[in-house]
């Protein structure tokens, strides 16, 4: 056959080498280009990289300046109210001051630390302080003063004064001194309706201390203490976002988060990676990426100077990657513009090449699920020509091959099987004739004429008309013939019980399955016993909607585990083999027999117990009897 090379053949296939050369260094341009672009956004990429960290870091640095003020604040009022000359008064005895004029002095002070804050058209005073308290330095009986006691988050607060705790105070020398978190439960008694997050908030509080003297004698006149809830450390930051998402937060020397937007996180550790966390607690201030809650961040923090407490700022690298994406996407407008019309003729040559080659691909798919009458035609160059011509006769070629293994296969399943019949007669017929020829002989006509009868029955249907697959009517009935010889023979030690239901003898099973597998249970299960007596029982039911079980059960010497276990092993694959054991009928056999005629789902599984007994079970499927066939 004479094929014409030139025929189907593109374009593209007939350029020439200067023109393909052209096309080289076309595209050579292109990835330059491109190259060029990436270097450009890398170099805005770390540009904007630089100026998102100084505009974070700005935002940051003034709301800790604020934050500072107003911390500076609280210490200026108690030193203010710790001058007040009424205050000196608590400790001459020739002058008395009223408690409700130190009250109206705490609460003055108190309005000293107010502040403004916008929200929506409004605007808001607000105050860090809680209370102004006046704690007597007698710890028998302490005189107690508070500003104001409409607020429940006092209540009880002198109580959390503990000892140790004073002793710092007083040792401070008249320097104000941050107390760590506690919880007030005295207030929360009060606060009973109120949701877990906002009493989580408003009752636990610090105060900030300062120790009173008399400035002359020196001699100790209390404590002048300041409330600060958690409730009005957060609002000094929650309305404070960085970009669209990102937060700011307080937290205190052990890294816990005294203040924050997402009242959660209130009292837990700040959750940063273990890198961040080691960078936030060594160093005053500073700048990393990091993790937050899992996710990549951008992390400021900067320190405030009364408390060393720091102020952390977090926000979202995806914030960064938007205006990355931005960026990039400007840098990249240009050059896409320019790539648009190479890409096109790229993807148009790389079709061309590429789509007979798919085409063969999913025909080969199909070829896969075993359709071998599929053929390809497909044109294009010289050598998808040339593979088409040939997968095709190689199909045709396999499709043959495969047809005379399938003719071959069926013909000696044929063979085998009939052999495998022809060895059951003479073997029965043996056995049977024997035991007839013994009992004429001791005079016992009558069993002698049962014996022929059941014999008669045993190859009326080892016959069948020729067929193999036969009911289960009808291989019970031969099954029952067999044992009642058998009985016969070993004078009544042998006793049988048949227990099958009425509604699965119609279906079919292999010809002469049982009569084998009850011969082995005399010979080799009840007979090697000593006093030789044994009982068989088969049983038959249908176990499911396909599934039908006959099982043949013997009181014999049973089977040792390693036995059992051989056995097993030969009955995991079909086994067809005429010569097996010269005489008799191997289980190996009726097991392959009943896999070849059904399918490798069914056929027969053995279990037994040394010194008790055998079972084997017969799985066979749901078969009416017109859909049996005849080899």
């Amino acid at each position: 056959m004479i094929i014409n090379l030139a025929k189907g053949r593109s374009v593209f296939d007939r350029l020439t080498f200067q023109r393909q050369l052209s096309i080289f260094f076309l595209i050579t341009a292109v990835l330059m280009m491109v190259f060029v672009s990436v270097i450009a956004y890398i170099q805005a990429i770390t540009e904007l990289k630089a100026n998102f960290k100084l505009y974070t870091a700005s935002i940051l640095k003034r709301t800790k300046d604020e934050i500072e003020t107003k911390f500076n604040l609280v210490e200026n009022t108690l030193n203010f109210i710790a001058a007040d000359y009424r205050l000196q008064m608590l400790g001459k005895q020739d002058l008395k001051v009223s408690q409700r004029s130190l009250a109206k002095l705490l609460v003055d002070s108190i309005n000293l630390n107010n502040y403004q804050v916008s929200t929506g058209n409004r605007r808001l005073t607000k105050n860090l302080i809680d209370d102004l308290i006046i704690y007597g330095a007698d710890p028998q009986k302490p005189t107690v003063i508070i500003g104001r006691r409409d607020h429940f988050t006092v209540y009880g607060i002198e109580h959390y004064l503990s000892p140790e705790l004073l002793a710092m105070i007083r040792s401070a020398q008249g320097k104000v001194v941050w107390s760590d978190i506690f919880y007030n439960q005295v207030g929360a008694r009060l606060m009973v309706n109120l949701p877990q997050e906002i009493l989580r908030e408003e009752l636990n509080q610090l105060v900030v201390g300062k120790w009173l003297a008399d400035p002359q004698t020196k001699t100790g006149l209390g404590y002048l203490v300041a409330s600060i809830n958690l409730a009005r450390l957060s609002d000094l930051i929650e309305d404070i976002v960085l970009g669209k998402t990102g937060r700011l937060y307080i937290i205190d020397r052990k890294l816990q988060i005294l203040a924050a937007g997402e009242k959660n996180l209130i009292l837990c550790p700040i959750p940063l990676d273990d890198a961040s966390l080691r960078q936030l607690e060594t160093a005053p201030e500073g700048s990393m990426e990091g993790k937050f809650n899992g996710r990549n961040s951008f992390i400021h923090f900067q320190e405030i100077t009364p408390n060393r407490w720091k102020l952390v700022g977090v926000i979202a690298s995806q914030e960064f990657q938007a205006s990355a994406r931005k960026v990039r996407n400007r840098i990249l407008t240009g050059g896409i513009l320019v790539l648009a019309a190479f890409t096109a003729m790229a993807v148009l040559a790389a079709g061309k090449i590429t789509r007979p080659i798919k085409n063969i691909c999913a025909f080969m798919q199909k070829v896969e699920t075993g359709d071998l009458s599929l053929r390809v035609h497909e044109t294009g160059s010289i050598e998808i020509e040339q593979l088409s011509q040939q997968l095709n006769r190689m199909i045709e070629h396999l499709a043959r091959l495969l047809e005379e293994i399938y003719q071959e296969q069926i013909f000696k399943r044929k063979i085998a099987l009939k052999m495998l019949h022809a060895q059951i007669n003479p073997h029965f017929l043996y056995n049977t004739l024997d035991s007839i020829s013994w009992m004429v002989a001791t005079g016992r006509r009558e069993i002698a004429m049962e014996l022929l009868e059941s014999l008669s029955t045993i190859f009326r249907v080892t016959l069948s008309g020729g067929r193999d697959i036969i009911q289960i009517g009808e291989e019970l009935e031969h099954a029952e013939n067999y044992l009642r010889v058998q009985r016969i023979r070993y004078q009544d030690k042998l006793d049988y019980v048949i227990n099958v239901d009425e509604e699965i003898k119609k279906h079919l099973i292999v010809k002469i399955t049982l009569q084998p597998l009850i011969e082995n249970a005399i010979y080799h299960g009840i007979k090697p016993k000593l006093d030789g007596r044994g009982a068989i029982v088969i049983l038959g039911r249908r176990i499911g909607p396909d599934l039908v079980k006959l099982s043949v059960l013997d009181d014999g010497v049973g089977m040792s585990p390693e036995k059992l276990a051989a056995l097993q092993v030969l009955l995991a694959e079909p086994q067809l083999n005429p010569e097996t054991e010269g005489k008799g009928y191997s289980v190996v056999n009726i097991n392959s027999r009943i896999k070849l005629y059904f399918g490798a789902a069914y056929g027969l599984t053995y279990s037994s117990k040394e010194g008790t007994g055998t079972r084997v079970d017969i799985l066979l499927p749901v078969k009416a009897p017109e859909e049996g066939k005849t080899l």
